[in-house]
């Protein structure tokens, strides 16, 4: 992140985009994660690319309730996919990666989606998501 980046602050993350263009979603921890936190950071989101697809790195490792039934269907739905052009799931533990897994499983992602444990891997998948 660079100091002139903007930075929109939402209830459970930090949403930013770097020179690279690659949207960054640094989540808090927090004890709640539900459909109206997923509709403040898809608007944060949508509101930085300007209706321009991004690569996104979802730092997830401080994340200690992770998202509702209604907020994981929401970051599947056209509203919420439409500025992104993947997604990299950045995890701390090998539970939280299966966890994060079973999401990507069940709710079936638009786009291309991956969990990492490391970051700088992370970024090298995003930087390699073919741009439309």
């Amino acid at each position: 992140m660079t100091p002139e980046s903007k930075i929109i602050k939402t209830g459970i993350a930090d949403v930013w985009m770097d020179s690279e263009q690659i949207t960054h979603m640094h989540f808090k921890p927090t004890d709640r994660h539900d459909l109206e936190d997923a509709q403040e950071v898809v608007k944060a989101h949508n509101s930085l690319t300007n209706g321009v697809k991004t690569p996104v790195l979802a730092d997830l490792r401080n994340v200690t309730t992770g998202a509702n039934r209604q907020a994981r269907k929401y970051y599947c739905l056209e509203e919420s996919c439409k500025s992104k052009l993947g997604m990299a799931m950045l995890v701390q533990s090998p539970v939280q990666r299966m966890l994060g897994n079973l999401f990507v499983k069940i709710n079936k992602p638009p786009y291309p989606t991956r969990l990492f444990l490391d970051e700088k891997e992370a970024l090298i998948w995003l930087r390699a998501i073919p741009h439309e």
